[in-house]
């Protein structure tokens, strides 16, 4: 069986709607020079982040293996044959200090899966349990969650969106442990000891259970869950009775007011930061950082573009002084003006830089005016012995 049977229809609409967003977010970040660079040297610390992260596992966490907690690395064996999986990803279990929690997650190519040991022990005896959570987190591999993770990444901060996205692969996620399983109400269970533990999962009543997502269909309920990566447990587990039972679970609607005000509560949800004051936080830390640089990027343009404007200009400075001199020779004095010197492209290169041009008969000099850094400059070739002199003009 391929995992991709079991991806709901949610997920793929809204991968659509993530994958656009990110894509328009990210040539706007390749197309800034400033956003390149702060886009590298972040996904760089990032990378060296999560590196550290995993050699944190690698080093205080048990691989499983044949010969390494072998009942357990069979289970984990056996649910990625059945998802399709072409590579048995590394597993690790550790302990946690109580926390009853599973993820998995990629480091350059490579899949891990962590599972704490906490968690396999709430499980206690019950294997199909532990086949789920097994399930679960390999169907975030097979899925191919991961793979686009980094890609997605300007969506997933998106209020609503990327909320709406994290909790499609959780619903599709629990599809494949289910698949592994193979027994609905074993499944169940093994979600169900994630809220209650291992002592009393066993004795929790499955309907009554579930019949409490009624209970977070108000305004807060609706709050939390529009901004949360995970969806309700009862939800979780309703989602799984209909894909087994078509239609025999209503879930409720949530709240429409929550739907508007959702980003502006996000701060105080829980998973990934898709609250409207992080994403203006953001682009108010970046727009700090950017736009100075920015301009300082700009001014260097500027500089760079008049620096070779002023080197042509010297060009075009010592053609006109030729002009000029034959103009002495026909008519004894030096020109007065751009109409005597009858040298357009003295006239028109300035046009062209937004100069003031100068026919000096007093002086005997031909000229250029521009501002630079508020003050006015000038570039002029004196008429008598060809020599060019620039500065800045005197008030």
């Amino acid at each position: 069986m391929l995992a991709q049977s079991c991806r709901i229809r949610k997920e793929k609409t809204l991968f659509i709607l993530c994958a656009i967003f990110s894509t328009l977010a990210w040539v706007l970040l390749v197309v800034s020079i400033v956003g390149i660079v702060y886009g590298l040297l972040i996904g760089l610390f990032l990378l060296m982040a999560h590196a550290l992260f995993i050699a944190h596992i690698r080093g205080h966490a048990v691989k499983l293996a044949d010969d390494q907690l072998p009942a357990l690395y069979a289970r984990v064996v056996q649910a990625s044959n059945v998802l399709g999986l072409a590579q048995v990803p590394d597993v690790y279990v550790m302990q946690a200090g109580g926390m009853l929690n599973a993820f998995a997650t990629k480091l350059i190519g490579r899949n891990y899966v962590i599972i704490y040991t906490d968690l396999i022990e709430a499980c206690g005896d019950d294997d199909k349990a532990v086949d789920m959570i097994i399930g679960h987190e390999l169907g975030h591999l097979a899925l191919g969650h991961l793979k686009w993770l980094l890609f997605l990444a300007p969506a997933r901060i998106l209020p609503w969106l990327g909320a709406a996205y994290s909790r499609a692969c959780e619903y599709s996620s629990d599809r494949c442990g289910l698949e592994v399983v193979g027994d609905l109400q074993a499944a169940s269970r093994g979600l169900v000891v994630l809220a209650a533990g291992g002592k009393l999962a066993p004795q929790v009543n499955l309907r009554s259970f579930i019949r409490q997502m009624h209970e977070n269909r108000g305004f807060w309920g609706s709050i939390y869950e529009l901004n949360a990566s995970h969806p309700y447990l009862p939800k979780r587990i309703a989602a799984l009775v209909n894909v087994k039972q078509p239609g025999a679970i209503r879930v409720p609607g949530r709240n429409p007011l929550a739907y508007p005000l959702a980003p502006f509560f996000g701060l105080g949800a829980a998973g990934p930061a898709s609250s409207v004051f992080v994403v203006v936080a953001i682009v108010g830390v970046m727009s700090a950082i950017a736009i100075p640089q920015f301009a300082k990027y700009r001014q260097l343009a500027e500089a760079t573009q008049l620096e070779g404007a002023l080197k042509h200009s010297e060009a075009v400075l010592h053609a006109a002084k030729l002009q000029a001199d034959a103009y002495l020779q026909e008519q004894g004095s030096y020109p007065c003006s751009s109409e005597e010197l009858n040298y357009p492209e003295f006239s028109a290169y300035a046009a062209k830089m937004g100069w003031e041009p100068e026919v000096n008969c007093k002086y005997n000099y031909l000229a250029f005016y521009y501002n630079q850094n508020g003050q006015q400059h000038f570039k002029a070739v004196l008429l008598a012995n060809d020599e060019i002199r620039d500065g800045v003009v005197e008030k």
